[in-house]
């Protein structure tokens, strides 16, 4: 099954930790300040501690995937090809 979204929603909780290797120990951990929440409010960004090592850092709770950006370059390519027969047939009839 493919999906033809540009992003795709992860979970990070059941990713390995960068700094003990060991999957499956990411929980999300509290913001302590107004700098994480503005990070996690404003970007795809969350705060996780692992359980092991106690590690603790943002990780992205979204990802781009080499087919997800084939597909934005295809938007694009129709934008472009949609914007130049527009200019063509303006220019056409006015």
């Amino acid at each position: 099954m493919t999906n033809s979204g540009i992003l795709f929603k992860k979970n990070p909780i059941y990713e390995k930790c960068p700094s003990c290797n060991v999957a499956g120990v990411l929980r999300k951990s509290h913001s302590r300040n107004l700098t994480e929440k503005l990070i996690k409010r404003f970007t795809p960004y969350s705060v996780y501690r692992c359980k092991k090592c106690g590690w603790r850092g943002y990780r992205s709770k979204m990802v781009l995937t080499i087919e997800s950006l084939k597909n934005a370059l295809v938007y694009v390519v129709l934008v472009v090809i949609v914007a130049f027969v527009v200019l063509q047939v303006l220019k056409r009839f006015v």
